[in-house]
């Protein structure tokens, strides 16, 4: 039995969104003087809104990834 084609589309979208969070976050934590910049806490914050709402629209993928 195939996967339904957006299912897929978004499970390969949740992936790249929690790597490029993963990236945006270890890029916050090497600043020295312990602040962020705030173009980067926005992007974050604009990628786990985004990461919430694919999960909210496809509940299953709740328990695919991480």
């Amino acid at each position: 039995m195939s996967e339904n084609p957006e299912l897929a589309q978004a499970r390969m979208f949740l992936a790249e969104l929690e790597y490029h969070a993963e990236c945006l976050v270890r890029r916050c934590s090497q600043w020295r003087d312990d602040k962020p910049n705030q173009a980067v806490e926005v992007e974050l914050a604009q990628v786990h809104r985004q990461i919430r709402n694919l999960r909210r629209r496809f509940p299953g993928l709740r328990w695919i990834s991480r």
